[in-house]
């Protein structure tokens, strides 16, 4: 909607077509009135970037520009009159200069010229009656227009003049019209050049800095470049080659892909904003034969053997790993754990930069560190982000900001390194690569002969039916359960609660889940089929009962599952 004020007309809400957010916005090409001055912000845009904005003459709607936007536009525009400005000064104060040594060789070429006058006048009329002929000149010169700086010049003029009393006069008038001849020169030069003199200033020299960061990342590219280390990248505790971003969980199947790339590619695809882990299980050099098993022996021998410069002032350029299926070890202290996630946060005691002033705890970034100080910290002085759609709240900006994106907003924030398609969650993307690019996991348990399909599965599995970690107990009888919602559906055997409601046939049940099962008995594809007779069911409850009531098996038979 459109409203007019006294100082132009204001759309709320609308689309700034210069960042697109939605607020309450002004006409580009409409003149408006701010602090005593007339603008229109289409002829800021022509006047500061030279940019004639298209559509000014469309709907309303596609020439609006938000208040934000028109701040920034001011600031360029007062930055470039403030440009102006200095530029304007800088060349009045050249041509000043100019003008100050044309009026000073001028002035000085007129007092040699009445010094020179002075000269013939003695020669003619040798018989003054001892009254010296450059006194009489100056008594002409102040007689006429001349000021104190005329007679400071005649003056100096006098003394340079000294020293030529009692030569001849021939020689000294030539000597004086050969200065005056050169002063000329110097004047026809100054008032034929064009440009003002510019005064020169010593060339800017930037200062030498040491940008370590870029000396590590040129490392790195040429130990790779140069041995058979395997540079990876990794989503939790999979593996992913770095050139293509494909998806290993045998890191010799990882190796064996990787020697299919070029190493010299790793300089593009390397990322400077996450950290560079390489497998260290195979070093030896690509450019001879020479096995090598250590980074430090690498690097020396590619140095002296094979000329090739690395930079001395830094080292530890990656984080190496030994990678293999099972558990894990720390190629520094020998410890093993049972995931890389968890080893990879082990690996910072030994290569973490940002360290815990209180603890002593060590973390390879600034963020991390920053969230593990508030843990130190009493509740009430750690700083809490509020969600402003609900009532939650986080510990760091980075959390509510993604909390919001993707639950009140619905952004998509899982890209899939393998097309374009991006998912609103983690596990969305998971199905995605496994569904259509076909990629395999598969995590056995170690307990029984079950087979999933993501750790969490298996993680879940060992806990409930191998560890029995059944942590949440009814407190109206003696049963537990793994999670609380498997106690929270128990719950409604003790209260006789049935609010889930069949839409179709009216049937009320306890839980979610039996609700669900029961639908399946009004869909139309009744997918177990009984083999022995035509009877089919929908439900895999009423298949079992079918088979144990008509076709029962006989004593030490299989049962059915």
């Amino acid at each position: 909607m459109s409203v007019n004020s006294r100082k132009g007309p204001i759309v709320d809400p609308g689309v700034c077509r210069c960042c697109g957010a939605v607020k309450k916005c002004r006409l580009l090409n409409v003149e408006y009135e701010w602090s005593g001055e007339r603008e229109v912000y289409a002829d800021m845009f022509v006047d500061c970037f030279g940019l004639v904005l298209s559509h000014l003459e469309g709907a309303e709607s596609e020439r609006l520009i938000c208040a934000t936007c028109v701040v920034r536009l001011r600031d360029a525009r007062a930055f470039r009159r403030q440009v102006l400005h200095c530029e304007e000064k800088l060349l009045n104060a050249a041509l000043h200069i100019h003008d100050y040594h044309e009026n000073a060789i001028k002035l000085e070429v007129e007092v040699k010229q009445e010094e020179d006058s002075g000269h013939v006048n003695e020669s003619d009329d040798d018989h003054n009656d001892g009254v010296d002929p450059m006194d009489e000149t100056i008594g002409q010169d102040e007689e006429g227009s001349k000021g104190a700086e005329l007679q400071l010049k005649s003056e100096e003029a006098r003394v340079q003049l000294s020293p030529l009393e009692g030569a001849s006069v021939d020689k000294a008038k030539t000597e004086m019209l050969d200065k005056l001849n050169s002063m000329k020169k110097k004047l026809d030069k100054m008032q034929n050049c064009d440009e003002p003199r510019r005064i020169e200033s010593p060339p800017y020299r930037r200062p030498v800095t040491v940008d370590k960061d870029l000396h590590i990342l040129r490392n790195a590219a040429k130990i790779v470049e140069n041995s058979y280390v395997c540079p990876f990248v990794t989503v939790f505790s999979d593996y992913h080659c770095i050139y293509c971003k494909e998806m290993f969980l045998d890191p010799t199947l990882l190796r064996q892909h990787t020697m299919t790339h070029d190493p010299k590619t790793y300089k593009d695809v390397i990322d400077t904003k996450k950290l560079i882990q390489v497998d260290i299980d195979r070093i030896d050099c690509r450019l001879c034969d020479e096995k090598i098993d250590s980074i430090d022996i690498l690097k020396q021998h590619i140095t002296t053997v094979h000329g090739i410069k690395l930079y001395k002032d830094v080292n530890n350029e990656f984080i190496p790993f030994k990678l293999k299926i099972g558990s894990l070890t720390c190629v520094e202290c020998g410890k093993n754990l049972a995931f890389f996630h968890a080893l990879k946060k082990h690996m910072a005691e030994h290569f973490g930069t940002f360290i815990c002033d209180v603890c002593g705890a060590h973390y390879f970034e600034e963020r991390h560190l920053i969230f593990h100080k508030n843990s130190h910290n009493k509740t009430a002085d750690v700083q809490m982000y509020p969600c402003t759609e609900c009532e939650k709240t986080f510990r760091s900006k980075y959390s509510r900001n993604f909390h919001v994106s993707r639950i009140h907003k619905n952004e998509p924030a899982y890209p899939c390194n393998k097309c374009d398609e991006i998912f609103v969650s983690y596990h969305m993307r998971y199905r995605h690569k496994m569904n259509v690019h076909g990629e395999k996991r598969l995590f056995p348990c170690e307990g029984c002969d079950r087979v999933f399909d993501s750790r969490k599965t298996l993680r879940q599995h060992n806990q409930r039916t191998h560890l029995q970690l059944l942590r949440h107990e009814c407190s109206l009888c003696d049963k537990k359960f793994y999670l609380p919602s498997a106690l929270r559906d128990h719950m409604t055997s003790h209260t006789g609660e049935r609010n889930f409601r069949c839409e179709f046939c009216g049937k009320n049940y306890p839980r979610a889940k039996a609700l669900r099962v029961h639908l399946q008995s009004h869909s139309s594809e009744k997918k177990y089929k009984c083999t022995l007779c035509p009877s089919a069911y929908t439900q895999i409850t009423n298949f079992k009962n079918h088979m144990k009531t008509k076709h029962p098996m006989p004593e030490g038979g299989e049962a059915y599952r």
